[in-house]
């Protein structure tokens, strides 16, 4: 049994070393594996248990899919800046926003559409781009990438983990997004924050664009639309293929059916526009071979391993149902725990489908608990703004980790600058839960 918070303090505590060897100029994939071994240690795993979760970390299908599609995607986007679509897309969508500002912001927010695991690495470069020759810092420049990413994470049917919510409140799409929008809502009141500390040069309008401007658009961007095209195409055949066969996921080979499910159709789609890319404008054969080499690749890889075994680490110590029974055993009041545990989960897993995963079983049990029989709706909405928020800010983030790398930020600075946002989004989803519950 653990002491009252321990498994809480211990889990902060790696946190806390991560941030210091960070800001001791350790390499970040080797801080992050240095917060993933003290993790060990402190929930007793010897030197043969750490290896263990490393090398199951490392062999995972789940990892390696990961592995493949960010590497897929800085591929594809050093290749659409290589063939010269990166510059000609956004040329034109900051030509047709007439403000380079807006432009910045909504780059990266229509690559928030694509749910693509580290996606704030594909959209990195279009940002640098945006931002054309105006010195702005790495951090500001990561800070826009990393927030606008994200604006659709609350109730966009694409991502895994408003999927898992879907299921686990038994909500139809349009009940879930109806009360869920105002979230996104919030978050990108946040963004405007952020851009609203760029330099009044970023926020001067343009002149009208030429016509036929989106049109050209719509050819620029084709390599996105195909990822789309194929991802979706590739989903469907898929589902069909299983319902036609009647496997069901579970014991056996079937158990690696939701993986394939998740990154096979992606991957293919990002294939499929790498190749089209380079079919529309190729490049000399040694130009190819240094782009499919190049020398971001290893160390990004090993920064996504890194957070990965991290993950694994803290799945193994079973630290998050650790901490959900300490915050209970303490008789810490509903709402304090709908906020905390998914909060918590949030900055512990990095990722929705993790915090969703982690918590919402565990908060809608104790909500539909209680002897007064309050409204679910109100509660779980504040559950996923919570879980997203500790998402947000949490150190790994796989987003957070190579939109810093890409752009040279560091956590500390890249964080003082979402703060305010973060400040606000909270006071907003306060409100809204506080109108929801009073409505309800």
């Amino acid at each position: 049994m653990y002491a009252p918070m321990s498994a809480l303090s211990y889990t902060l505590l790696s946190f806390a070393i991560i941030l210091i060897l960070s800001r001791l100029k350790v390499p970040l994939w080797l801080a992050i594996c240095g917060g993933a071994g003290s993790l060990g240690i402190f929930f007793g795993l010897g030197g043969m248990g750490l290896a263990r979760v490393a090398w199951a970390a490392a062999t995972d299908a789940a990892s390696i899919g990961l592995l493949l599609t960010v590497a897929l995607l800085l591929i594809l986007s050093e290749a659409m800046r290589q063939t010269g679509r990166l510059e000609r897309m956004v040329s034109l969508i900051q030509a047709f926003l007439r403000r380079p500002a807006i432009t910045m912001a909504a780059l990266p927010a229509l690559i928030g559409l694509l749910p693509m695991p580290g996606g704030a690495i594909f959209s990195a470069p279009m940002v640098r781009q945006a931002a054309g020759d105006n010195r702005i810092d790495g951090d500001m420049l990561s800070a826009v990438n990393y927030w606008w990413r994200h604006i659709w994470e609350h109730w966009w049917p694409l991502y895994p983990g408003v999927i898992l919510a879907m299921s686990l409140t038994n909500s139809d799409l349009l009940t879930f997004a109806a009360f869920q929008i105002p979230l996104g809502i919030f978050m990108v009141l946040g963004g405007i924050i952020i851009l609203r500390a760029l330099h009044p040069d970023m926020r001067q309008i343009g002149p009208p664009p030429p016509p036929g401007t989106k049109l050209k658009i719509l050819q620029a961007i084709a390599p996105i639309g195909l990822v789309l095209i194929v991802w979706f195409a590739c989903d469907m055949v898929f589902k069909a293929v299983v319902g036609w066969m009647g496997i069901e996921a579970g014991a056996g080979h079937a158990g690696l059916l939701p993986l394939a499910g998740k990154f096979a159709p992606l991957i293919l789609g990002l294939v499929a526009s790498l190749v089209f890319t380079l079919w529309s404008k190729p490049l000399p054969a040694r130009q190819v071979v240094r782009l499919m080499m190049g020398k971001e690749l290893v160390p990004l890889l090993g920064l996504v391993l890194s957070v990965m075994i991290y993950q694994h680490m803290l799945t193994d110590v079973n630290a998050a149902a650790a901490i959900g029974r300490e915050l209970i055993a303490m008789h810490v009041p509903l709402t304090s725990v709908v906020i905390l545990l998914p909060f918590i989960a949030g900055l512990l897993t990095g990722v929705a489908f993790g915090f969703v995963g982690v918590s919402f079983p565990l908060v809608l049990s104790l909500v539909a608990s209680m002897p007064d029989h309050p409204a679910m709706r109100p509660y779980a909405v504040l559950a996923y703004a919570c879980g997203h928020l500790g998402m947000m800010i949490s150190p790994t983030h796989l987003c957070y980790v190579v939109s810093n790398r890409y752009f040279g930020a560091t956590f500390s600075a890249t964080s003082r600058l979402i703060v305010w946002p973060c400040l606000l989004v909270v006071i907003l989803e306060a409100a809204y839960f506080l109108l929801l519950k009073w409505a309800m």
